[in-house]
């Protein structure tokens, strides 16, 4: 007859220290998730449209927290505004992914890969990721046609 695998050995004291081990580890792990789940509800991401006249801050969720706009907003229409607007909020959402994997390799550690891997794809999943960076807003001196010094 076959006997089941001891794990902790045979002697009680070296079940019950093994036991106890065991369950530091998934009390260790948990703690480690919960802090993942608070530093993640804390991310917060920003870009700037590529007129400049918007910055949009978006949470780990894709939800918009904050917009800012700069005096350039009275040179732009309603619909160059709402294209500007969307189009700063993408770029702030395709950041989430990226920023969510800075967190959760921090976080969990190394040995914990392969969660963090599930947890990004995710948050590609459901936001992409950043093809390429946007570029930069214009400089002041473009705000009235250039510069003097062209």
């Amino acid at each position: 007859m076959t006997r089941g695998m001891n794990l902790f050995g045979s002697d009680p004291s070296e079940v019950e220290r093994g036991l106890d081990e065991w369950v530091a580890g998934f009390e260790r792990k948990a703690a480690r998730y919960q802090e993942l789940q608070h530093r993640v509800e804390e991310v917060r991401l920003s870009a700037t449209s590529s007129n400049g006249v918007a910055t949009v801050t978006v949470d780990a969720n894709g939800n918009l927290v904050d917009i800012r706009f700069s005096d350039r907003i009275v040179q732009t229409t309603p619909d160059e505004l709402r294209a500007q607007v969307l189009g700063a909020l993408k770029r702030a959402k395709t950041q989430i992914a990226a920023r969510v994997r800075e967190v959760a390799d921090d976080t969990l550690g190394p040995e914990a890969r392969d969660s963090a891997d599930r947890i990004t794809g995710y948050y590609e999943q459901k936001f992409g990721a950043p093809d390429e960076p946007p570029p930069p807003p214009p400089r002041d001196d473009e705000d009235y046609g250039g510069s003097i010094y062209r």
